[in-house]
């Protein structure tokens, strides 16, 4: 019978440290022009001529009842919960957004997909944590 998972310790990690991670401090104005400072992430490991190195899938299942949204369950040790999320994953060097999308799809969930575009042909971009995160050309 296998455990249920769970933190077992936190502890502060230097960036020189991180494998995935890096923190960032960004300076930015406000709308008023007030200089302000923000702490962030960035990933480690973005692919070379990228402007993404993760993506999220919306998979839709077309049932005879109608359409599904695919979710997943996964143990997310920064909750210590499992969480319902979409889909997802890091690139690997070389491979499309698209290509990425298929192959975490399948990894994760088992299911076979097909990157559907829409009618604009301008792939989405979702950041699921804007607050935190960086989507942009530039890279650490």
């Amino acid at each position: 019978m296998s455990k249920a998972s769970k933190v077992v310790s936190v502890e502060p990690l230097d960036n020189a440290d991180a494998k995935w991670l890096n923190l960032v401090k960004i300076k930015y104005e406000d709308d008023h022009g007030k200089p302000r400072d923000w702490e962030g992430m960035r990933r480690k490991g973005r692919p070379k001529n990228s402007i993404v190195d993760a993506v999220q899938v919306v998979a839709l299942l077309q049932r005879p009842s109608g359409t599904e949204l695919l979710l997943e369950k996964q143990f997310r040790p920064p909750t210590d919960k499992v969480c319902i999320e979409f889909p997802a994953g890091l690139m690997d060097e070389g491979e499309t957004p698209e290509e990425c999308a298929l192959r975490e799809l399948k990894e994760e969930t088992g299911y076979v997909g097909e990157v559907i575009p829409d009618r604009t042909g301008v792939p989405p971009v979702l950041l699921s944590a804007p607050a935190s995160s960086r989507y942009g050309l530039d890279s650490f």
